[in-house]
């Protein structure tokens, strides 16, 4: 694809900048895989978080208490990438349990693909199934595993939602399980908010290629003059 390019069909205006502001795909969640914040190991290598707690930069505790967890712990687990993981079950087994909330900016109407990985044990830690489930703009979705597992086990889990304000809230919470529900590596790809050019950036855009096209424009008609001569 051209904006307008000398000789080559053009893009309009509107296509070109759309195109300029749709270019980055990185939405920028933060604290994806739980690595950061104020932890305070109770001997376990667990920090039970009750409701409302911000301990983990970037996200909220909802619904019930949960555990943060570090690798290595004597419960047999690990994470999936780093070395902090969170249980949605806490020491408690069964329900009610556990779950994180965090809002970002997002376009609305723009796509977004969710990612996250799913923890079990079930052989050690009850299940299956165990699962949890996601909510983030128009879209509710529950992730479940239903296959036994007999080592700490990850699976990945997706969902693609619309946004449908200026700032989406992505929670996750774990609707299914016993003494252990995983969760790590949370990721959202889509129209990065960041790529929109400000109002003043997309005058002086367009402003750029209008002047290019006319440029253009007179050079073919030169070019043209020229021939006939």
């Amino acid at each position: 694809m051209y904006c307008f390019r000398a000789g080559v069909r053009s893009l309009s205006l509107a296509a070109c900048l759309m195109l300029f502001a749709s270019s980055a795909h990185a939405v920028p969640i933060t604290n994806p895989s739980f690595e950061l914040g104020t932890f305070v190991n109770d001997g376990n290598g667990t920090m039970v978080l009750p409701v409302g707690s911000t301990a983990i930069t970037g996200w909220t505790v909802v619904f019930d208490q949960l555990a943060w967890i570090i690798s290595p712990n004597p419960w047999g687990l690990a994470a999936q990438d780093g070395n902090r993981f969170l249980d949605l079950t806490a020491y408690p087994s069964g329900a009610p349990f556990g779950g994180i909330a965090q809002t970002f900016a997002t376009i609305p109407g723009g796509e977004y693909d969710l990612s996250f990985y799913l923890g079990t044990y079930t052989t050690r830690w009850g299940g299956p199934p165990v699962s949890i489930q996601t909510t983030a703009g128009d879209s509710s979705q529950t992730c479940t595993v239903s296959a036994p597992s007999t080592a700490s086990t990850w699976t990945l889990c997706a969902m693609t939602f619309t946004a449908t304000a200026p700032t989406t809230t992505l929670t996750l919470r774990g609707t299914a399980g016993f003494s252990y529900i995983g969760l790590d590596n949370v990721a959202v790809t889509g129209p990065d908010v960041t790529a929109v050019p400000e109002p003043a950036t997309v005058v002086l855009l367009g402003g750029g290629l209008v002047a290019a096209g006319t440029r253009a424009r007179k050079r073919r008609r030169k070019e043209t003059v020229a021939r006939k001569r």
